[in-house]
């Protein structure tokens, strides 16, 4: 049995009774309800049998959010609900929503360890299933500054990427878009990634392909406007689920995280990301910046997550070289793309990828051989598919 068990709880109440109860036999991890990324890298990191989370009678929906959640994200794990009254109605949609026990603080002080204690001994004894089978990678492309134009490099790296990963399906998803763009791209699906999220559940294959028009062979896009009321409380949760249905459906994801959300997103789905690339240009300020981003990131993802550092913009004869760079950050500097401005233009006026304008582009292959290393090595990339188009 695990000596740790984990407690999601908003009501120190709650908390305390919990302490009290269960006495020192485990010890207990509290997090809130908020923080589902962190509960789900913690479980996975103690091997906790048990997750308990405190209802609140007055807005039963949060709980039965955070246990779908929770679920998905832990399923070798049991659930036990903690409330203060508990109606017979929502009994059993506790239940439904996978809760194995319910202990009620004013009733069950004198068997709630023993029960808890059942419980545990129960999921110790079960087969554990792999809590990421069936889940595709998701990739997170994040920025310290709005100046750094993320958009653009998203769009040549979800291309390319499908180029390179032949035969499997990608989402690309631009969480902070204008209407009908994904990044630059024309983008006329007839669902957003805002509607996804109030479907809850609902997600499933038939619905994503006949809602997500392909850009390229294998490749689609999702557009939203997320805000900061979608990244906090039950929204959050809300997001999580739909990031997790999303994940089984696709073999990789792609996520354009806007920089006055990096810290939301972080929160709501870090434990969950296999790779973070971290976009800055060569200027001070924005160096400064990415280094106290690198440290936020360090604080939320999985120690198995990768992370790149990409300096967009670069020029050899600046007086900010890649090693002062490397050295500010602690990072090694992954890929270095030029600014090459005409191109970048023609590019994103037509909302084209890069490597389907006529000119060769130093910006294209360099972005290639980074894509072969950290996303696709040991893959070959299919035949050349890009048309090349005159702007």
């Amino acid at each position: 049995m695990s000596e740790s068990i984990i407690c999601v709880a908003d009501d120190v109440g709650a908390r305390v009774w919990l302490e009290r109860v269960l006495e020192s036999e485990w010890n207990l991890e509290c997090l809130s309800s908020m923080d589902l990324s962190r509960v789900s890298r913690l479980v996975q990191a103690t091997g906790a049998p048990v997750v308990l989370v405190a209802i609140d009678e007055n807005d039963a929906n949060r709980a039965l959010k955070v246990f779908a959640a929770i679920q998905k994200a832990c399923p070798n794990s049991q659930l036990i609900g903690v409330a203060h009254r508990l109606s017979q109605d929502l009994l059993l949609s506790i239940m439904r929503a996978g809760a194995r026990d319910c202990l009620v603080t004013g009733v069950d002080a004198d068997t709630a360890r023993d029960r808890v204690r059942r419980i545990a001994d129960s999921a110790a004894q079960a087969p554990t299933a792999a809590p990421s089978a069936g889940r595709g990678d998701i990739t997170l492309v994040v920025s310290a500054s709005s100046i750094v134009d993320t958009r653009f490099f998203c769009q040549n790296f979800v291309a390319e990427l499908n180029e390179y990963q032949a035969g499997k399906n990608i989402l690309a998803m631009d969480s902070n878009s204008e209407a009908n763009r994904t990044f630059y791209f024309d983008n006329l699906s007839r669902l957003t990634l805002d509607e996804l999220i109030s479907r809850g559940d609902s997600i499933d294959r038939s619905l994503v392909e006949t809602a997500l028009e392909e850009y390229q062979d294998g490749l689609r896009l999702l557009s939203g406007d997320i805000s900061s009321e979608l990244l906090k409380g039950d929204a959050a949760a809300d997001l999580y689920i739909t990031i997790s249905q999303l994940a089984t459906l696709f073999d990789h994801m792609v996520i354009r995280v806007d920089p006055a959300h990096t810290g939301e997103w972080l929160r709501a789905i870090g434990a969950n990301v296999n790779r973070i690339i971290t976009v800055t240009h060569p200027v001070v300020d924005q160096v400064q910046a990415t280094e106290k981003l690198l440290q936020e990131i360090n604080e939320w993802v999985a120690t198995e997550c990768s992370r790149y550092v990409v300096v967009d913009g670069y020029e050899k004869r600046a007086s900010l070289s890649l090693s002062d760079i490397e050295k500010t950050l602690d990072h090694k500097c992954d890929l270095a793309l030029p600014l090459e401005w005409r191109y970048r233009l023609d590019a994103m006026n037509a909302g084209l990828p890069i490597a389907n304008l006529l000119h060769k582009s130093t910006y294209h292959r360099s972005l290639g051989g980074f894509i072969h290393t950290c996303c696709a090595a040991g893959e070959t990339r299919r035949k050349f598919t890009f048309k090349r188009t005159a702007v």
